[in-house]
């Protein structure tokens, strides 16, 4: 008889720890300080950021000549060819280093960027053409730190608002036009 009741105790005792662990405590929901009750549930449609990777397009173009771009991208507008490279996947570090084994190779880029996944990456790509990967990833790397360093001036925003309001304390200088 005892032991069928220390049979029922032990069964109770772990349906209670199971039902209790079922119940959900109001402790373990964190939608953080940054995001309301209502942030699941808007009707606003999502936007991609794609000013960065614009920028960097721009960024790296600036960083390599012209007449390399138009030779490598076998295009007018090397910007956007850049553009939609980064928009396809392609890192930039990645693009920076295609960039530089086209120029080596006289490939064109476009076909080096559809050899890209089947060669299994960057070091198959440049092993197909008998170049030195590592060389090129070196280059590439201070190719688009250099880049990098351009984004800023490339990056579209605002003024400050008291840039709006500048006040000048003195006037300009009168020209010889302003005196006749």
């Amino acid at each position: 008889m005892a032991s069928k009741a220390l049979i029922r105790m032990r069964s109770f005792i772990v349906f209670w720890l199971l039902a209790a662990a079922c119940l959900p405590a109001a402790s373990q929901v964190f939608l953080g300080a940054e995001v309301g009750p209502d942030a699941f549930s808007r009707t606003d449609s999502a936007k991609i950021d794609t000013q960065g990777e614009d920028a960097f397009a721009w960024a790296l173009s600036s960083e390599v000549s012209s007449s390399t771009l138009s030779a490598v991208f076998q295009s007018t507008n090397p910007e956007q060819e850049i553009f939609r490279y980064l928009r396809g996947g392609i890192y930039r570090q990645e693009l920076a280093a295609v960039l530089l084994l086209s120029e080596k190779t006289s490939v064109p880029f476009k076909k080096l960027a559809e050899e890209l996944p089947k060669a299994g990456g960057f070091g198959g790509l440049a092993k197909k053409h008998d170049s030195d990967a590592m060389a090129i990833f070196s280059e590439a790397g201070a190719l688009k730190a250099a880049a990098d360093l351009r984004l800023p001036l490339f990056l579209l925003s605002s003024p400050p608002p008291e840039a709006a309001e500048v006040q000048v304390s003195t006037r300009a200088a009168v020209t010889t036009y302003e005196k006749k």
